[in-house]
């Protein structure tokens, strides 16, 4: 259902009627049908909360605040329904301009780069949230008036495959460190059409294909996988946490004997990291390899990222962008250390790093049942979980992600 500002106004309107009469001291006490239908009403206008402009929007936070909607328990099939209602994406976006460029930010002063576009044929924005698979071109380029020569170029093969795929295709102009210009490019996506952050991929050639594994594997919670052609280099344990999504590894038998070699010794460490892997030894060299652009598409769209694993390994890497990962400490502001997380019915059992806090859906856990968390041994929490309002929202606002939504936080004791 598309919101409208009648549907917004309509809702403010009912907050006012219900409002609490001058010199009453205490606002008669709801009954259970009445809740549930405040909490419906709710879930309803959570776009609105999320989305609207920013007048409406601080309205339906207010009014939100006054029924005391956002922290109060949901059920099973309430937080279903509001879970729903986010995975339709924000409903006052209207782009559909088929393809063009994309200003990015690349982090240096104010500096932008271009990343050349393309929505899925027949694209509308109120469509079911599509994919996104950003393409990084070959070089190194030496600076960005060559990178912006070079994107474009490469970009062409993949337009067929994204196409094909339904995917959102961007191909960013990028120098030296690529994980600034790749996550901005994400953003500036989602900015503009809705996407769907558990169908994101990561492919590049030579050098791109060096800076899919640069930052794929760091920020292995915000893709599903990655397509690195061509290309080598030796990663160490980066590779490690690859073991959390897809790897489609291509490589020519003709190639660089440099490429070629640290190429098959990364395949090598991603066999032993133990996660879904691909790896294509071509007969010729240092080429792109249309036909496996459109393979590698077809591979790893088949393997969408799985935010509510049961079984997470992480192992420490400096060059990780943000806190947490996965739903273990998600809100972090420190880079974690190695850890695993395994999960056993009720039971989730950590060892290792110790995190501050979970995020929790009913996806990881029966959320009807108390929870039992264990680091190292130690029984850290042990109870009910809440589901809420205020957990799911709060999650999207913070991090885009409607794809993949918590509805309970827990606190650990240190």
């Amino acid at each position: 259902m598309r919101l409208t500002s009648a549907c917004v106004l309509a809702f403010l309107c009912s907050v006012a009627a219900s409002a609490e009469e001058p010199g009453k001291k205490e606002p008669p006490k709801k009954t259970e049908a009445q809740a549930a239908k405040e909490i419906a009403e709710a879930v309803r206008l959570a776009p609105a909360w999320l989305w609207a402009d920013a007048k409406s929007r601080d309205e339906v936070r207010k009014s939100f605040e006054s029924r005391e909607v956002l922290d109060r328990p949901l059920t099973k099939d309430q937080a279903k329904a509001l879970l729903d209602m986010l995975a339709a994406g924000n409903p006052y976006l209207t782009d559909k301009t088929n393809s063009g460029v994309l200003e990015v930010l690349t982090g240096k002063d104010g500096e932008t780069t271009k990343a050349w576009y393309q929505l899925p044929p027949g694209y509308k924005p109120k469509d079911k949230p599509p994919g996104l698979v950003i393409a990084l071109h070959g070089g190194p380029a030496p600076d960005y008036k060559t990178a912006f020569v070079t994107a474009p170029q490469e970009y062409s093969y993949w337009t067929g495959p994204a196409g094909k795929q339904k995917l959102i295709l961007a191909s960013p102009a990028w120098i030296g460190d690529p994980t600034r210009v790749v996550m901005e490019t994400i953003e500036a996506c989602a900015k503009k059409w809705n996407v769907d952050r558990s169908r994101v991929w990561l492919v590049g050639h030579s050098a791109g294909g060096v800076g899919s594994f640069m930052v794929g594997p760091p920020n292995a919670d915000r893709f599903a996988g990655i397509a690195p052609f061509v290309c080598g280099m030796e990663h160490g344990d980066r590779l490690k946490n690859a073991y959390n999504f897809g790897v489609y590894h291509v490589l020519g038998k003709k190639d660089n004997a440099f490429f070629l070699s640290t190429g098959r010794k990364n395949s090598d460490v991603l066999k032993a990291a133990g996660g879904a892997l691909e790896v294509v030894e071509k007969e010729g060299g240092h080429d792109v390899y249309p036909d496996e652009c459109d393979k590698s598409l077809a591979w790893l769209v088949a393997r969408p990222r799985n935010f509510w694993s049961k079984d997470v390994r992480w192992t420490k890497d400096a060059a990780r962008t943000g806190g947490g990962f996965l739903w273990i400490d998600p809100y972090g502001t420190t880079e974690p250390g190695t850890f695993t997380a395994k999960v056993d019915g009720n039971t989730i059992a950590i060892s290792g790093a110790r995190p501050a806090e979970l995020v929790l859906s009913d996806s990881l856990l029966d959320l009807d049942k108390p929870a039992t968390v264990t680091i190292g041994g130690e029984t850290v929490f042990e109870g009910p979980v809440t589901r809420t309002l205020r957990a799911a929202l709060e999650w999207v606002e913070a991090r885009g992600d409607f794809s993949a939504v918590p509805v309970a936080r827990v606190l650990l004791k240190r």
